[in-house]
């Protein structure tokens, strides 16, 4: 099982960050839920603490920055790595699909 887990955890980040990028560079996590909704994230694929981690995952690798509006709201913004991560231009990351096409 854990395979499994693995593998929709590092897709989840993928669509997360591709997300973030077709919504001019930024999205809150109200954005990203419906949108991950959409993409068939549901239930624990997309609970808030996987959310959470997932922010988490994705600042650590440069690929997002994470920032709180009045400290309640999270929201991502996509790095210039971030971008590149998406074109293929960089190496993988770990804990991150790496994307087939840009």
């Amino acid at each position: 099982m854990g395979d499994y887990v693995d593998h929709v955890t590092k897709s989840r980040r993928l669509a997360t960050l591709r997300v973030v990028r077709e919504n001019e560079g930024s999205a809150n996590e109200s954005v990203l839920r419906v949108c991950l909704h959409q993409l068939g994230f549901r239930g624990r694929n997309a609970s808030d603490e996987g959310l959470h981690s997932d922010a988490l995952a994705l600042q650590a690798a440069g690929l997002a920055t994470v920032e709180y509006y009045q400290g309640k709201v999270r929201t991502l913004t996509i790095t210039l790595r971030g971008v590149s991560y998406l074109e293929r231009r960089v190496d993988p990351v770990d804990g991150v699909e790496y994307p087939d096409v840009a």
